[in-house]
């Protein structure tokens, strides 16, 4: 994503699932948009239009496809400091 620094990129392993975890440290998620994030068509940051790109489906898909593979996926933020999302997989053989 143009504009958004690359911090870290970690595959932790738990309970027979594989987790993809991804930080950076851009300008993060406000406590009050984080209970919302993967809700269909929310986007936190309300001032950006959709010429400017994003629908707010993005997340919503990424949980869909995560639950349907019997995984989730979370998020952990801080206004301006970042944030990180975890996908957690069931680990092949």
């Amino acid at each position: 994503m143009p504009g958004v620094p690359f911090h870290d990129l970690a595959l932790p392993k738990r309970n027979g699932l594989v987790g993809v975890a991804v930080a950076d440290t851009g300008i993060g998620i406000a406590p009050e948009d984080l209970d919302r994030v993967f809700d269909r068509f929310h986007r936190a940051e309300h001032s950006r239009s959709r010429a400017h790109g994003g629908a707010g489906l993005g997340l919503t898909i990424a949980r869909m496809l995560a639950e349907l593979q019997g995984g989730s996926i979370s998020v952990d933020s801080t206004p301006n400091e970042g944030s990180r999302f975890v996908l957690w997989l069931p680990a092949g053989d």
